[in-house]
């Protein structure tokens, strides 16, 4: 009897911890492919290292399975193990655009969630259920180049009908970028007067940069990489063209190592691109700014455009999705959890907000609150944001 007794005890003692037991402790094994090495290691380790400062600052009981890919046929590969061994509902990704490209197109294939936090080629969203993106779309730093040259270069320099030449790289990213250039320059009256495109892993840059002196442009709007940004901008310098502006994005003229690589060449140059972590003030609510305090301190270091992107990217799906998905997280409730965040703008670390555009949109699963800015290139390795007025530093 008393044997029975204590059996039962221990039984109803079991089932009383079950029922208190929450059933998110249960912890979420999550995906995530970046390019940890290779030429473009520097930013896709800074931005899976601004996810992880996310997820420490969440406290979410999460565990990242991380897999370096550093070329478009890798990262597709990386999402079928990713699904196949680990049974993640969701991947963050991926810094680069080509890469990101091909992995979130698996993704979407296998209906598991793509979360992108870095690349900003515009098709990585269109006509996508299982893709969201955090970051500013390429076109939209195109237009942001674009309208900057319009409201701040063109009168102070008094021009009314400016020449501009766009320089990009052959690619799905230079595609988007070169592209929302285009578009707008046309609607707010700067003739382009030529768009010189070119393969990054066969160019000349001496060829690009005669060409672009030819021209005799007011504006140059450049899309490279890094290594091809470096050696087509040495070679435009050393042609002596007199540029009023030139404005690059995101993938080069507004990395440290630009300005490094290129020294002196490098001072008044321009970018548009992501806030990095110096971010005004002005730019961000109260709420923007304790965050963002929290998000250096578990970053430990400077915070750099890339690591920026990945820490919104990740607080977001961390800390506005993953608690609102259910008791049973899957691809199907992240989505629409997903779908649900209004994130105020000034809220995010960048000065942005998060507010994904739904079901019909041609961009479905894009941030249509994503911050972009243009910097310049003050001195070697100071960059300032200098436009729009509510960033400026």
């Amino acid at each position: 009897m008393i044997q029975r007794l204590a059996l039962a005890s221990l039984l109803v003692i079991a089932m009383a911890c079950g029922q208190t037991q929450p059933s998110h402790s249960h912890q979420v094994v999550l995906g995530a492919i970046y390019p940890l090495s290779g030429p473009q290691a520097p930013g896709g380790k800074q931005e899976l290292a601004g996810v992880e400062a996310a997820l420490r600052v969440s406290h979410a009981n999460v565990r990242l399975q991380v897999i370096d890919a550093t070329t478009p046929q890798a990262a597709s590969a990386a999402v079928d193990t990713l699904v196949r061994d680990y049974h993640v509902p969701v991947i963050l990704g991926t810094y680069g655009s080509t890469l990101s490209a091909a992995a979130s197109a698996r993704a979407e294939e296998l209906k598991t969630v793509y979360w992108e936090t870095g690349a900003v080629a515009d098709p990585i969203t269109a006509h996508r259920h299982y893709v969201f993106r955090t970051v500013a779309t390429g076109s939209s730093l195109g237009r942001m180049a674009v309208t900057f040259s319009h409201d701040v270069l063109m009168p102070e320099y008094k021009l009314t009908t400016p020449r501009a030449v766009v320089v990009r790289v052959n690619d799905i990213y230079g595609q988007s970028v070169g592209g929302g250039e285009q578009d707008l320059a046309q609607a707010m009256g700067i003739n382009v007067v030529d768009v010189v495109e070119y393969n990054p892993n066969a160019y000349d840059a001496n060829v690009i940069a005669a060409r672009v002196a030819q021209d005799r442009p007011d504006f140059l709007w450049d899309v490279s990489y890094l290594d091809d940004g470096v050696a087509i901008w040495t070679a435009v310098l050393n042609t002596r063209v007199l540029l009023k502006g030139a404005i690059g994005t995101s993938s080069a003229f507004c990395m440290p190592a630009f300005s490094q690589r290129v020294g002196r060449g490098s001072v008044g140059v321009f970018a548009a691109d992501k806030p990095d972590g110096e971010i005004a003030s002005a730019a961000l609510s109260p709420a923007g700014q304790a965050l963002l305090g929290s998000a250096k301190a578990a970053y430990g270091g400077p915070m750099e455009i890339p690591a920026v992107a990945g820490f919104v990217g990740g607080w977001t799906l961390f800390h506005d999705v993953l608690p609102n998905a259910g008791a049973s997280v899957s691809a199907e409730s992240i989505r629409v959890a997903a779908l649900k965040v209004d994130v105020a703008v000034g809220d995010s670390i960048n000065g942005g907000g998060v507010k994904f555009s739904g079901p019909g949109a041609l961009d479905e699963g894009q941030n249509t609150r994503a911050a972009a800015v243009v910097g310049q290139w003050q001195a070697v390795g100071v960059m300032k944001i200098v436009y729009p007025p509510a960033y400026r530093t």
